[in-house]
């Protein structure tokens, strides 16, 4: 197994240099049990500290009070530390921020954690680092609450759609949409990689729309919400015609290359070009094989 990567540099600090404000009470068990797995595997995450102005300490703790009382339980003077250069206020957000994961927090706090360091200006990886998720697990509630879209957060949270596939959902034009593609992955109708064409057909469909509100019928249409049967029903549709306009083209091309062959062919008997030149069509022959391997070309 690959040993943890941190994005800051650890250093080795005395832990008299630092001070813990506003130290909290340990309860002894979960206290012995940190010491002891510190004593078998070491430290497995490096301390957090920020630069102070102080007459006897040159740091203040952020986080990681349980990880040096147990390192002093051992008889250890010195920590691994990650230093940051933040303000009080960002501290205490990143100090509450560690203490709600490990207590294991409803999924309100913890977006509200989210949301807050977002706004201080940590990054997706720092934010991944303090609360101890992945990258891309911050980066999906990030693009979720700047969108607002707490009805698939909240279905994310309760497992019915995978995160990721909440972010796609969120790129739909409406919650119309939006509606659609949830009811029509939770009843198992469609497939994970067909939900990115589906949505990009329905927010096209919307376009469309949008040019011609002013018809009757547009209107009456879009009064009308759309079923997970339909939107089957004009994914298949819209699958056949483009496969309809694929062979369609295939067509096409198979018999512009026969017309190539033949005309490629003609113009190599002297009869055919003399023919030609005696009926003023001379040129002819070759527009039609510029114009055919033209478009080939383009192909």
């Amino acid at each position: 197994m690959q040993p943890e990567t941190f994005p800051h540099q650890i250093v080795m600090i005395s832990i008299d240099q630092i001070k813990i404000i506003n130290p909290r009470p340990r309860n002894k068990f979960i206290h012995d049990g940190i010491k002891e797995s510190i004593n078998k595997r070491g430290l497995s995450k490096p301390v957090t500290v920020r630069r102070i102005e102080d007459p006897i300490y040159f740091y203040a703790l952020v986080c990681g009070q349980g990880r040096i009382e147990a390192i002093l339980g051992l008889g250890e003077s010195l920590v691994p530390a990650i230093i940051r250069d933040i303000s009080e206020e960002d501290a205490y957000i990143m100090s509450l921020a560690e203490n709600i994961v490990r207590r294991k927090p409803r999924s309100n706090e913890l977006l509200e954690v989210v949301r807050t360091m977002n706004k201080k200006g940590l990054t997706d990886s720092e934010i991944a680092e303090i609360l101890g998720y992945s990258g891309s697990w911050v980066s999906y509630i990030r693009k979720l609450l700047e969108k607002g879209e707490h009805k698939l957060l909240s279905a994310a949270d309760r497992g019915e759609i995978p995160l990721y596939l909440a972010v796609e959902f969120s790129k739909c034009n409406n919650e119309d949409s939006q509606r659609l593609l949830v009811d029509a992955y939770e009843n198992k109708l469609i497939k994970t990689k067909d939900i990115q064409k589906i949505r990009g057909i329905l927010n096209q469909r919307q376009e469309g729309r949008k040019g011609n509100n002013t018809l009757a019928y547009s209107q009456r249409k879009d009064s009308k919400r759309m079923t997970t049967d339909e939107l089957m029903k004009m994914y298949k549709d819209t699958i056949h015609e483009h496969r309809s306009i694929l062979d369609h083209s295939d067509f096409i091309n198979e018999k512009l290359t026969i017309i190539n062959e033949i005309f490629t062919k003609l113009l190599q008997h002297d009869s055919f070009i003399k023919l030609a030149s005696e009926e003023k069509l001379a040129e002819i022959p070759n527009h039609i094989l510029i114009a055919i391997n033209g478009d080939n070309k383009n192909d």
